[in-house]
Parts: C-alpha cells; sequence; structure tokens
C-alpha cells in the first residue's frame, strides 16, 4: 500500500507536467517538472541500502545534474545560454551514468559484453552521424563542437549499458538499457525539433520518453542487487 501511494504520488507529477506541456501551460509545467528529478532520486535513495555505495553516489550525481538540465532547458527558449547550460548539465549526467554503468561492470566482475562483441558499437556510430549529419548545416560553429561532444557522450552512455549485458541480473540490464535507449529517443526529438523541423506535440513525445528513461534507468540499478 505505501508503495501504491509513493507512485500514485509519481504519478500525479507526471501527469501535472504533460498536462501543462500539452496545454503549454508555462506555470503548471514549471510546477511539476522539477519535481520528476526529485521523486526519482529520493525513490532511489531510500531503496538503495543494499546497493554499492560508490555506485549509490554516482547515480546521486546523475540525477542531480539530471535536475539542473531540467530546470535550465525550462528556459531554453527565453536566453541561449540556458539551453547550453542545460546541454552541459546533461553531459555532465550522461558521463556519470558512463562510470556508474562501468561500475556495476566492475562489481559483477564479469566480461564486459562489447568486449566479446565490439561490432554493436557499429550501430552506435552510424546512428550518431546520421542525426548529425541531418543537424550539421543549422548549427552555428559552437553547436556544431556542442552537440557533436554530447551525442558521443549520450550514445556512448548507452553503449556502456548495453556493455552491462550478462554481467548482472538480466531484469537490471533490460531496465537500464531500454532506459538508455529512450534517453536517445528524448534528446534526438529534441535536437530534430529545435535545428531542423518542428514536430507536432514534441514536448510531450520529449518528456513522455525522458520520464521512461530516468525510471527505467532508476528503477534498474535497484535491481542490481536483486
Amino acid at each position: 500500500m505505501k508503495k501504491f501511494i509513493i507512485h500514485f504520488v509519481f504519478f500525479i507529477v507526471v501527469v501535472g507536467d504533460l498536462f501543462g506541456e500539452f496545454y503549454q501551460i508555462k506555470w503548471l509545467d514549471y510546477s511539476f517538472k522539477p519535481m520528476i528529478m526529485v521523486w526519482i532520486g529520493s525513490y532511489f535513495l531510500f531503496n538503495a541500502r543494499r546497493l554499492d555505495k560508490k555506485m549509490v553516489q554516482l547515480a546521486f550525481v546523475a540525477f542531480v545534474f539530471s535536475w539542473f538540465g531540467d530546470i535550465l532547458l525550462m528556459f531554453g527558449e527565453k536566453k541561449f545560454i540556458f539551453f547550453l547550460t542545460g546541454l552541459l548539465s546533461f553531459l555532465i549526467a550522461q558521463i556519470v551514468y558512463i562510470f556508474l554503468f562501468l561500475r556495476t561492470i566492475n562489481i559483477s566482475e564479469k566480461k564486459p559484453f562489447l568486449k566479446k562483441k565490439p561490432l554493436w558499437l557499429i550501430v552506435y556510430i552510424v546512428y550518431g552521424l546520421f542525426v548529425y549529419i541531418l543537424l550539421f548545416n543549422n548549427l552555428d560553429t559552437v553547436l556544431k563542437v556542442a552537440v557533436f561532444i554530447y551525442m558521443a557522450a549520450l550514445l556512448s552512455m548507452s553503449a556502456m549499458a548495453l556493455n552491462r549485458y550478462g554481467t548482472g541480473h538480466p531484469a537490471s540490464f533490460n531496465y537500464v538499457f531500454i532506459g538508455s535507449i529512450l534517453f536517445i529517443v528524448s534528446d534526438t526529438l529534441i535536437a530534430l525539433n529545435k535545428f531542423l523541423a518542428p514536430i507536432p506535440y514534441e514536448g510531450i513525445f520529449v518528456m513522455t520518453t525522458y520520464i521512461c528513461a530516468q525510471y527505467l534507468i532508476m528503477k534498474g540499478l535497484l535491481k542490481q542487487s536483486a
């Protein structure tokens, strides 16, 4: 019952944010969006007692910088500096996720998946190049560098999530890997909408995939000790 109530609170937060996005009610969006990572981070900390301490610390840092990114990107349309600093916050979060996933592999003491199947990296490289080429002519010099670096970090994060295959509990891998893919989808939609062409209901699609991504990664990390 307690877990149901806690998740019902999360449901209200998510619905409130998506309602604000859909109807473009800024005060509603600004009220609920910062609460998403607060809930995810708090839920994780309250349920992470059996996990490796360094792993918990890395996850907390990733959640905090994601929270910073959420807040900064809310104002990205008003001032470009907010967009860039939001991008920087998420860049840090992606890098921390990379070290976090690597930590879970090291804890398992098993051989990483990509050492056995390195050709899977080609999928990430091809996807990254495809999206970057699509955006390239619409980016100024600063953004060409910023988007390239962020995309490299984002795809590396998902590749490291894939690298966990066979190194721990299957449910932990599934949650984290699916979450990483949804993160790519969410950020790709942001980039295409901002730099290529408007996407109908972009805010709804972006936030839905983003919220699912962060939630699944968090749940997958908790399954590490299952």
